[in-house]
């Protein structure tokens, strides 16, 4: 019984860092649009540009669905 509770605890903590973590750099993304747009030029600098195409594993073709080739009208 303790160890489902340990879980369940540990997986909760995890969904609210990641939770408030996503609230952050959306309220920084609106409040502060020049300080986003610095952070995003100094992650290109250090880790080089992104690339132009995703690729994934062909197991997972159809699975996965990126921000930019999201469907509105697909609730998935």
């Amino acid at each position: 019984m303790t160890e489902v509770l340990n879980e369940a605890i540990a997986d909760y903590e995890q969904k609210l860092f990641w939770q408030t973590l996503n609230e952050q750099v959306e309220r920084t993304q609106r409040e502060d649009p020049e300080g986003w747009a610095e952070y995003l030029a100094e992650r290109e600098a250090f880790l080089g540009p992104r690339p132009r195409s995703r690729q994934i594993a062909p197991e997972w073709e159809g699975l996965i669905t990126f921000p930019e080739e999201k469907d509105e009208t697909n609730p998935r």
